[in-house]
């Protein structure tokens, strides 16, 4: 089969999205299909026309933009030529990973010019719980915008249950299915102990416990909310070595340093902001936590969830979104917002090394039985195969 991916940002730019593309897309060329992603020319990429696992990335000229409201987290490209480069394809089928950039002229495209079937992958749910800006914001874009995408899709793939039920118009249900994003197992893993207590000694935690977060420093991660719970555990008396590491970047971090410092904890030493970890090294940073929190206020399907399901990780986080369906019964849950539950929760699962240690076992048992990348792929090359065919399978 050939497939085209559609996605505005690819390689150099590396989100959640443009993971699943990059994983999904390297394993279907090793079983023979031939994956192309049209993309944008984005700063400091290399050329127009690229190749990463056997996936050929053609860039199109683009405008892009990265000062924009709230509800349009950045960056944001414009492809004036989007669609002529479309008509250049020689492929089975479309497979768009946004449904915000493509506008009516990509749909005429695909269904109307190419006659090609169409994918489309919701890589984020509708806002709820954000903020009123957020929530109203991109809820506005979905019902002006975003549900044509929907409609026009001959398959609609939600990364999540939750996904799906908030996100997916009653008429476009018959169309949806799941496929949950994957993980690699084989890099993400436990069995890393050694390089998880060198982490643990360069961040200063190696007499105490490392709570660690790895989330963007945007309002929807709510990681304000957990440096107000670990200013309430620094104050145990057998937490008080404890350190919490927060691997991310935003336009948050000033906001948050001086909400860390003004709780009297010290940045740099009790709380930790670090940014641009080596891939080959990031999972030793979850080898090294005795705890990931995740207290976002929304998530559809979180990718570091699954990285940390994989480590072995204890997991505390909110139960908001698809966060339960993910993580099962490996981990504890919170209300998002609630600064004393998720200190108590914390506490609760430092506190009982034995109930910590079976969390542990469970999460890298269903990372392995339900989230493999190679999961993921048999799940959408089917997808592909039923739409191409026009057989059920």
């Amino acid at each position: 089969m050939k497939i085209c991916m559609l996605d505005p940002l690819f390689h150099p730019y590396y989100g959640g999205a443009e993971k699943v593309v990059l994983e999904i897309g390297k394993r279907l060329v090793k079983r023979g299909h031939e994956i192309t992603v049209l993309t944008s020319t984005l700063p400091n990429a290399k050329e127009k026309l690229d190749e990463i696992d056997g996936i050929v990335i053609r860039r199109t000229p683009a405008i892009y933009f990265e000062n924009l409201p709230s509800f349009m987290p950045p960056p944001y490209t414009i492809q004036p030529l989007i669609n002529r480069d479309i008509l250049k394809m020689d492929v089975d089928a479309f497979h768009i990973h946004n449904r915000f950039w493509y506008g009516y002229g990509t749909l005429a495209a695909v269904k109307l010019l190419k006659r090609k079937k169409l994918v489309l992958t919701l890589h984020n749910a509708k806002p709820e719980g954000i903020s009123f800006g957020v929530d109203v914001g991109g809820q506005a874009l979905d019902l002006l915008h975003g549900n044509r995408i929907k409609e026009a899709a001959d398959r609609i793939i939600c990364v999540s249950d939750y996904t799906r039920r908030v996100t997916v118009p009653s008429y476009c249900m018959r169309k949806a299915s799941v496929i949950y994003n994957g993980v690699d197992v084989e890099k993400f893993t436990p069995a890393k102990e050694k390089e998880g207590q060198d982490i643990k000694k360069m961040l200063g935690a190696e007499n105490g416990q490392l709570i660690l977060t790895n989330a963007r420093l945007v309002t929807q991660k709510g990681l304000n909310y957990l440096i107000d719970a670990f200013a309430l555990l620094k104050k145990q008396k057998e937490f008080a070595d404890s350190k919490l590491c927060i691997i991310g970047h935003g336009n948050l971090k000033g906001k948050l340093e001086a909400q860390a410092s003004g709780l009297g904890l010290v940045v740099g030493k009790d709380v930790i902001f670090t940014t641009g970890i080596a891939e080959k090294d990031l999972p030793h940073y979850y080898n090294a936590a005795d705890v990931f929190a995740l207290p976002s206020l929304w998530e559809p399907s979180a990718v570091v969830l699954y990285e940390g399901l994989a480590s072995g990780c204890a997991i505390v986080c909110a139960n908001i979104g698809g966060n339960e369906e993910i993580v099962g019964d490996a981990g504890e849950y919170v209300k998002a917002r609630d600064v004393n539950g998720l200190a108590e929760k914390i506490m609760k699962v430092l506190s009982d090394a034995d109930a910590r240690r079976k969390m542990q076992e469970r999460a890298r048992e269903r990372a392995v039985k339900n989230f493999t990348w190679d999961i993921a792929a048999d799940k959408y090359e089917k997808v592909y195969e039923e739409l191409i065919s026009g057989k059920k399978k």
